[in-house]
């Protein structure tokens, strides 16, 4: 088990919009576990056709507790960064798209229903991949035994893709791999895009982004 705790970036602002994806996340898993959403409510947020409701509402809902927890600890993690490079609306506004992209991908190729932020959180995984190639994360890790480790960006997402790649195509049942796989690459190419277009405001002094690294082989 590897679970990332932090990320080596410099940040320019409060992450507002990522702790409030955070709260409401909380409150509607709160609102299921008590019964304060109707049956008919939750068929109609869960993924399970083309819905354009569901493409939002899925991203809200967790199977359980340890669901909620996973995902909600790398929100945390990358979403913390990459909002404090990026204005609220921008990164509220790329976050639902990837989801949405991320649930595409998983309805065309899987159809099963699905609930969860991992599509999402898989799409920041991407975007940081764009980002903060090369910036460090720090991971706790349990394999026979506990401790941490540090690991660069690009080798933490691209290991991770790998292994949802490979699960998607073996069929893992109980996990939404094609919406992992399907938010990784949206939220690479968002990323870019957003690059591209100055919506992300990258330190003078912080490590080159992939715009950057492509630029220089250029050269």
């Amino acid at each position: 088990m590897i679970i990332p705790y932090r990320v080596g970036t410099l940040t320019m602002r409060s992450p507002w919009a990522n702790l409030a994806l955070i709260a409401v996340n909380v409150v509607m898993f709160m609102l299921t576990a008590s019964g304060g959403l109707s049956e008919d409510i939750l068929d109609r947020l869960v993924l399970s056709d083309w819905s354009p409701l569901s493409f939002i509402g899925y991203q809200f809902l967790h199977a359980g507790i340890f669901h909620l927890a996973g995902n909600m600890i790398l929100l945390w993690v990358f979403g913390n960064a990459l909002n404090g490079i990026m204005h609220d609306l921008d990164f509220v506004l790329a976050y639902l798209a990837m989801g949405i992209l991320a649930g595409a991908l998983h309805l065309i190729v899987d159809g099963a229903p699905v609930v969860g932020a991992s599509g999402a959180i898989s799409g920041l995984m991407g975007l940081y991949l764009a980002v903060y190639p090369k910036n460090e994360v720090s991971c706790f890790y349990w394999i026979l035994r506990f401790g941490t480790f540090d690991i660069k960006g690009y080798l933490l997402v691209i290991g991770w893709f790998a292994w949802d790649l490979i699960s998607a195509l073996r069929h893992i049942p109980g996990i939404a791999c094609w919406a992992h796989v399907g938010g990784t690459l949206a939220g690479f190419f968002i990323g870019v895009l957003l690059l591209k277009l100055g919506r992300i405001h990258i330190g003078d002094y912080d490590n080159p982004t992939v715009l950057d690294l492509m630029s220089r082989q250029r050269e």
